[in-house]
């Protein structure tokens, strides 16, 4: 019985440190996504020009996931970065299932359940230039973990696109404060 009390405490844990910007309470299921997502459309390549703190892409810059179709009908993901330190590349693959209007849930290969699994919320798109992306996860019931991506087809987007971004998760009450730029510069044919 300690030795499983101790697994969950560990559990929790890990859980708290991959989700790096902690808020109190849980989740907040209501916050609109796109109603009439098209997989498709969103299928291919994103490069992540700012985000909220997450562990798994510390020190990364040349940030992007590339989407595909599965014959199964999932989506297959794939993320790649560059480590800043070491230049070296890291990527990790997976896959998502939509589970609502605009709602994944994505799943990375040869990870636990409880750190390879993540809501991947679509707040807005246009499919061609820009979409925002949230997770949440609740912790312990008490507290959860978010992130927020903006992403952009282009490695180097108009600005336009940005800001029309950062609005979107300004007006559905997210802070816009937590936000770091992704380095997309130094990253050869990546």
């Amino acid at each position: 019985m300690k030795s499983l009390k101790c697994m969950i405490i560990l559990a929790c844990l890990v859980e708290l440190s991959l989700s790096q910007i902690l808020d109190a309470g849980t989740c907040n299921q209501n916050i609109p996504t796109v109603q009439n997502f098209n997989a498709n459309r969103y299928l291919g390549r994103w490069y992540e020009q700012e985000k909220y703190p997450f562990i798994f892409e510390l020190g990364g810059k040349c940030i992007y996931a590339q989407y595909g179709l599965l014959p199964n009908g999932e989506i297959s993901v794939y993320n790649f970065n560059i480590n800043k330190v070491t230049g070296l590349p890291n990527d990790i693959q997976g896959s998502a299932k939509i589970v609502g209007p605009g709602k994944l849930q994505v799943r990375f290969n040869n990870m636990p359940a409880f750190v390879g699994a993540a809501n991947y919320w679509v707040l807005d798109t246009d499919y061609e230039n820009y979409a925002v992306v949230y997770s949440c996860t609740d912790i312990l019931g008490f507290v959860n973990g978010q992130v927020v991506w903006i992403l952009t087809r282009e490695r180097n987007p108009h600005p336009q696109y940005i800001e029309r971004a950062r609005h979107v998760i300004k007006s559905n009450g997210l802070s816009l404060r937590p936000l770091q730029r992704t380095i997309q510069t130094g990253c050869g044919s990546n």
